[in-house]
């Protein structure tokens, strides 16, 4: 009887310390707390690794004027329009619910439609939806500083876990179909002042390249195979972020059925073609 009292109680100690060991996982998981605190990059000791993190910084915020289709060398003009990439994942891939980067180095690889979808891969993507553009070469080193500086900025976060805030906020359904009229109504009122009347942005003044408010469609704007041109995505990423002034995804400018409408609007409007449907026009010529 003794004998079994005693291994009780040293199953239970083996319990406990499990139990302890997994909430001292999660509480390490969850520090610090606030995963999308600003971080300096030049306020980094001045090391090789550090200048090319500090690049990557540079080519998420100053995209146009380093790899976009004005970038004043002609040999890495690899994006096909002048938008930056912080203009999709806000504050240099630092705001949640902004499609952050916090994350992201640690989630990678990983399988997409059974297969394995490496990060270069990812970045990609982006260059050749989002930026219109070409893919960079996987040992150039604007792809080293990309990849340096999503490591840095997802310092400390759990390895193949997405922290809270990664990715969008989910919008709820739309109560009633979305609708392209009712949105152009919403577009005018919310999102023209900024956007332009016409979606065409606002420009940096010369001689500074790029959008200081990013064009919506036409030929400067991001093509058909952009995330962004997908009403679900496009829907998401008002919701919690537009208008500017929105800054925490719980506490919306807009309403649900509004984001859906204005969605709808956005992205019914003309922009270049994406990859494939580029490929089936000059197939079917």
């Amino acid at each position: 009887m003794r004998r079994r009292t005693v291994q009780g109680m040293l199953l239970l100690a083996v319990l406990a310390a499990g139990l302890i060991g997994l909430g001292g996982g999660y509480i390490l998981w969850g520090w610090p707390a606030n995963w999308y605190a600003a971080r300096d990059v030049f306020k980094l000791p001045a090391t090789p690794e550090n200048q090319l993190i500090q690049y990557g910084w540079q080519l998420v915020t100053e995209t146009p004027r380093l790899i976009g289709k004005s970038a004043s060398d002609p040999s890495l003009r690899y994006a096909g329009n002048d938008l930056a990439c912080t203009q999709c994942h806000l504050k240099a891939g630092n705001k949640a619910f902004a499609a952050p980067f916090v994350s992201t180095f640690a989630s990678f690889p990983m399988m997409v439609n059974d297969e394995v979808l490496t990060l270069t891969d990812r970045i990609n993507g982006c260059m050749t939806r989002s930026m219109n553009g070409q893919p960079l070469p996987e040992s150039s080193r604007e792809m080293e500083a990309l990849l340096a500086y999503m490591r840095f900025i997802g310092e400390g976060s759990p390895e193949g876990v997405r922290v809270t805030g990664m990715g969008l906020f989910p919008v709820a359904p739309a109560p009633e179909p979305p609708d392209r009229a009712r949105g152009e109504k919403v577009y005018a009122h919310s999102c023209a002042s900024c956007h332009g009347a016409n979606g065409q942005g606002q420009r940096n003044s010369a001689p500074q390249v790029g959008f200081l408010v990013p064009p919506l469609w036409g030929d400067d704007s991001f093509n058909s195979a952009a995330g962004m041109s997908r009403l679900t995505t496009a829907a998401a990423f008002i919701r919690a972020n537009m208008p500017y002034r929105t800054t925490e995804a719980h506490n919306p400018s807009l309403g649900v059925q509004e984001a859906w409408d204005v969605a709808a609007y956005v992205t019914s409007q003309p922009r270049p073609a994406g990859p494939a449907d580029r490929a089936a026009s000059l197939t079917s010529n």
